[in-house]
């Protein structure tokens, strides 16, 4: 009877793991950088920047040269340029989208909106 209770303590703890686990990954943040060149774009994202959405920093550049010399692995061609990367704990972890295409940008950080 003792080895049945600890297996099912056991299981059910193994269970609020794993639950927590996979729930983490569901609250995956996101760092913005937006190169903006010519067109002042920033109206476009700063409603992202919010608890609503999974953003939690931006970085909003105005010259294409200085974005190129501060990001040269990126391979900036032209401005305006939106790169959505994944954080984790801080340091950039994953580059998720690199567009040209404003509206693209803006299509995949709606996906990004909190469920509250």
């Amino acid at each position: 009877m003792m080895k049945r209770l600890i297996l099912i303590c056991s299981f059910l703890l193994l269970a609020f793991i794993t639950g927590c686990s996979s729930s983490e990954k569901a609250d995956t943040k996101y760092y913005l950088l937006i190169v903006e060149g010519e067109e002042n774009i920033s109206d476009k994202f700063s409603k992202f920047i919010s608890n609503d959405y999974s953003v939690v920093k931006s970085e909003y550049l105005i010259n294409l040269a200085t974005a190129k010399e501060k990001y040269p692995k990126y391979e900036i061609e032209k401005a305006p340029a939106v790169f959505i990367f994944e954080t984790g704990g801080g340091e950039l972890k994953e580059l998720k989208l690199k567009t040209y295409d404003i509206e693209e940008a803006v299509k995949f950080l709606e996906k990004t909106k909190k469920n509250k």
